[in-house]
Formats: C-alpha cells, sequence, structure tokens
C-alpha cells in the first residue's frame, strides 16, 4: 500500500502535509464607495470607485519558497484562493483544517 497522497485532482502531492497557518494577507481589489470589495467579488450592484489594497483573514493552503509565493485561502469567502507574495502575508497561529 502506498503512502503518496493526492490532492482533488489526483495529483501526487508527496508523503508530507503541509503545515496550515491563520494568516492576514495583503491583495489590491476594486472596492465600492464603502470600501468593499466590488466588482466580480461583489453581488451588489454599485460602482467601482477605485482600486485599493486590503488586509483580509485567510489560512495558508501551498507554498511556493522557490517563487516566494504563498497560496492562501480567504476566511470569510473560503472559494477565494489567491498566490500571494511572502512579504504580503503575516503568519499566526498553527491551524489544522
Amino acid at each position: 500500500m502506498s503512502d503518496e497522497r493526492t490532492d482533488y485532482r489526483g495529483f501526487k502531492t508527496g508523503k508530507r502535509k503541509m503545515t496550515n497557518y491563520r494568516c492576514y494577507y495583503k491583495k489590491e481589489f476594486p472596492v465600492d464607495e464603502y470600501g468593499r470589495p466590488g466588482g466580480l467579488y461583489s453581488l451588489v450592484d454599485l460602482p467601482i470607485a477605485k482600486n485599493d489594497v486590503l488586509s483580509r483573514k485567510g489560512i495558508t493552503i501551498a507554498k511556493n519558497a522557490h517563487l516566494r509565493m504563498v497560496q492562501v485561502r480567504d476566511v470569510e469567502h473560503p472559494t477565494w484562493e489567491y498566490w500571494i507574495p511572502e512579504e504580503d502575508v503575516s503568519l499566526g497561529e498553527i491551524i489544522n483544517e
């Protein structure tokens, strides 16, 4: 019996599971006049006022050490997953999903 793990797409991910962390990440979003993510990130029909860098809560799910990027899943909107540069992610406590 193999000790290899596979992800939801069937790709081999190796024997080790990544340690997940709570984090805050910074990313540029289009925002409405109230400072909320707008455009395709919102169901509200308000015009986009500007692009702004928002700090949001997330969970780390992958890391690319070669490119110094971290894949983050948003806490409030779990379908939002982004690759964020390491310097824009501040790690918190270890969690197990």
